[in-house]
């Protein structure tokens, strides 16, 4: 549900910024968000703040010109003082920017706060409850509305048509060749169907939820399925935090390849291989999902319905019991057996896999997310664009 549209200060071409910190797997969300807000303001300036720890996830998105960088560390991890120091420092930093219009992206308060400490004149958010008081235009959604929608209704709430496509992931031009490299190394035949899995995550800046992690003895038996059914490279989509579940796959199928030492944009770039992917909730499968990758995901303490992708190449694995989905707000309550997850067992999801599961190979795609690499300083990442309609001049 959204209040009444206010016309937007700054004229037709207001200078915006959209608050989202994180993490991964939210801001590949957010990408059909973003690419919104520039088909529907063209010649806007538009800013992102985003933690300094994930720039990588959007730093090669085009439709934003301008990141400013948010210590994470001090802001979650920190003492209240280093807490508030850091947000008094992004405040005034973005009260200098002369900011017209904000969408925040967060549905806590605090950063409703924050958008009106800084002076910007029209306010686009959540009102979740009534956090929403210090908003312009507040959007409340149903708990189980796709998050991906309800981004895009903070663009229906100015009044801007919007329709969810799809997400994206943009490669740099590095990233985009490391798929070769990669392909080359492990000695990948044409022949061989790639398979990926992503078995970690439950990990973010703020929350540990191990309960949100499918039981790694069954992926082990998923990856034995796959050896004796035939011509199968499996790839290991995980990161440095993983390696409690990663170790003991590679203890009983060395064969596995290990992906932790790669960035997420070279992880992002050898998806483009992989006939599918099947993975806990977690950014891993996101970044499938925008790079195009049938995608199997496993749920439990999370609802699907809001955080999976709705589009029909993406399949969301989930046993529906009495306290699940349990994830609310932000919070998970205490939970020591996550039944939800263990109930979907490896028989189930290698049945579903069938159908996705012929001999044909994959080709790699050619990407349409290929940008220039850019260097980055430390608060605020300014990134040249032409203007539509006069491309000589950048926008600087």
């Amino acid at each position: 549900m959204m209040n009444r549209a206010l016309p937007p200060a700054g004229g037709p071409d207001p200078k915006i910024l959209m608050i989202k910190l994180g993490a991964v797997g939210d801001l590949v969300m957010a990408s059909a968000f973003f690419e919104g807000v520039r088909q529907n303001f063209p010649r806007s300036r538009v800013a992102l703040l985003v933690s300094n720890r994930i720039l990588h996830t959007v730093k090669e998105n085009p439709h934003i010109d301008q990141f400013i960088l948010a210590d994470t560390d001090a802001i979650y991890k920190s003492g209240w003082l280093s807490r508030l120091r850091e947000v008094f420092r992004l405040i005034t930093l973005l009260r200098k920017q002369k900011f017209d219009q904000v969408f925040v992206l967060h549905w806590a308060w605090p950063f409703n706060l924050m958008a009106f400490l800084c002076r910007i004149p029209v306010r686009v958010g959540f009102g979740r409850n009534r956090e929403g008081l210090l908003l312009t235009h507040r959007v409340r959604t149903p708990k189980e509305r796709n998050n991906r929608e309800a981004y895009l209704d903070l663009l229906r709430a100015v009044g801007k048509p919007v329709r969810y496509r799809k997400s994206h992931y943009y490669l740099s031009a590095r990233e985009n060749r490391f798929l070769d490299t990669f392909v080359e190394e492990h000695r990948i035949g044409a022949e061989e169907v790639v398979i990926a899995l992503a078995p970690g995550g439950g990990r973010n800046i703020k929350q540990t939820m191990l309960t949100r992690l499918w039981p790694v003895e069954n992926f082990i038996e998923l990856i034995g399925r796959f050896v004796m059914d035939g011509s199968y490279r499996i790839v290991l989509i995980a990161g440095p935090d993983d390696g409690a579940v990663i170790q003991p796959i590679l203890e009983r199928y060395r064969q596995c390849i290990d992906t932790r030492a790669l960035s997420f944009g070279e992880k992002a770039s050898i998806l483009r291989r992989c006939r599918l992917l099947v993975g806990n909730d977690s950014a891993p499968i996101h970044i499938a999902m925008a790079m195009g990758v049938p995608t199997y995901s496993l749920w439990g303490p999370t609802n699907p319905k809001r955080y999976g992708d709705p589009l029909p190449s993406h399949t969301r694995l989930f046993k529906e019991i009495e306290c699940s989905p349990c994830y609310s707000d932000g919070e998970f309550p205490e939970c020591n057996d996550n039944r939800c997850l263990k109930a979907i067992t490896v028989n189930e999801v290698w049945q579903v896999l069938q159908a996705e599961l012929p001999r044909e190979i994959p080709r790699p795609a050619a990407s349409e997310n290929s940008v220039s690499v850019r260097e980055f300083p430390a608060d605020i990442i300014s990134v040249p664009r032409a203007v539509p309609g006069n491309p000589s001049r950048p926008i600087a």
